[in-house]
This record gives C-alpha cells, sequence and structure tokens, in this order.
C-alpha cells in the first residue's frame, strides 16, 4: 500500500513536471517570435555563401565559431534555408526531390545551410564583428 502510494505521488510529480516543461517551451516559442518579428534582416549574397550584408555593411563569415557565453542580444536575422551543391550551386526543388534508385560514386555531395539570427558579441563594435547562426553554431563574421 505505501509502495503504490509512493508510486501514485511519484507519477503525479513527474505529471505536474511535464506540464510546466511544456508551458516553458510554450512561453520560450512566443518570445522567441516576438523577437524575431522585431529583427532587422540582413541579406544573404547569394553567389557567396559566405557574406552577408546589411544597411550598406558586408560581413564575411568565418570558419570559426563564437561561444554562445560570448554573445549579446539578437540584432538581426538572415532567415535563409538552402541545400548547396559541391560547386556551390544551390539546389532547386525540383532538384532536391529527385531520387536515384542505384547510387553511384560520382554523386553530387549537398551541403544543407540553415542561417538564422545575428548577434553582437561583447566588448566588440557590431561594425567590425558579429555572430551569425548557421546550422545551430555561431559563426564569426568579419566586416569586409
Amino acid at each position: 500500500m505505501k509502495n503504490s502510494i509512493l508510486l501514485l505521488l511519484l507519477i503525479g510529480a513527474i505529471l505536474l513536471g511535464g506540464c510546466s516543461l511544456l508551458s516553458d517551451l510554450k512561453q520560450t516559442a512566443s518570445q522567441n517570435m516576438a523577437i524575431d518579428k522585431k529583427l532587422p534582416k540582413y541579406k544573404l549574397n547569394k553567389e557567396n555563401f559566405k557574406e552577408i550584408s546589411y544597411e550598406g555593411k558586408t560581413y564575411v563569415i568565418q570558419e570559426s565559431e563564437v561561444d554562445p557565453d560570448e554573445l549579446n542580444e539578437p540584432i538581426g536575422k538572415v532567415s535563409e534555408n538552402i541545400t548547396i551543391n559541391e560547386k556551390n550551386e544551390i539546389l532547386s526543388k525540383k532538384e532536391l526531390r529527385k531520387v536515384e534508385i542505384v547510387p553511384n560514386e560520382e554523386d553530387e555531395k549537398r551541403i544543407h545551410l540553415n542561417f538564422g539570427w545575428v548577434y553582437s558579441i561583447k566588448d566588440v563594435s557590431p561594425d567590425k564583428e558579429v555572430a551569425v547562426v548557421i546550422n545551430n553554431k555561431y559563426h564569426l563574421a568579419k566586416i569586409k
């Protein structure tokens, strides 16, 4: 009997914790959507995917990453989701839907790039460097 009561209490605590977690997730999503609506849009250079620009300034995206603890608030967004081949050509939706029954060794390699928010970096002027989210990683982007 004691074990049954403890089990019920434990299940109740887990359910309440789960509801709280869902509520927290919903609140975070709502806050992120509100922030996203206010952010200015940075433009991705479709000829060179390592460049973004905003208000006449062009930034070159580096391979190096920025630690999330070094970021300030988001200052913009790129909001591009593209897939390129090994020749850095954007693949069309028609090309992405193509399915090969027997793949060969000469298949093109596809790289998916999901660009997100642009952040200022602590103790660095956004006129010099920013951080750009690409595939959930914060990449350094330096002014050109």
